[in-house]
């Protein structure tokens, strides 16, 4: 077993950790979502609904800033160089060449 008895946690401490984690990733910390997700895997037979909600919500937040993220990046990226001043304007570093 991965977790030794001793070690389990209670159902209270359970949703009280995914609750912080699932609040502290809308401060624009998607990878907090994650972490919330990755963290219960070895409780997963022994949650509780509260904490499933807070797990599945995790990860549909998660891959949607994840989507968003991604595809911005793609259209910046690709985009960048046509754009001209605006694309330097919003670069946080300007890149050369």
């Amino acid at each position: 077993m991965l977790i030794p008895e001793d070690d389990k946690l209670d159902d209270e401490k359970m949703i009280n950790i995914a609750k912080k984690l699932w609040f502290i990733g809308f401060f624009f910390l998607p990878w907090v979502w994650l972490i919330n997700i990755l963290y219960f895997i070895p409780y997963r037979n022994s949650l509780n609904d509260k904490v499933k909600w807070y797990l599945k919500f995790s990860l549909i937040g998660f891959l949607g800033y994840s989507t968003i993220f991604m595809g911005w990046m793609g259209i910046y990226l690709v985009n960048r160089n046509k754009w001209g001043a605006f694309g330097d304007d919003i670069s946080i570093t300007i890149p050369f060449g």
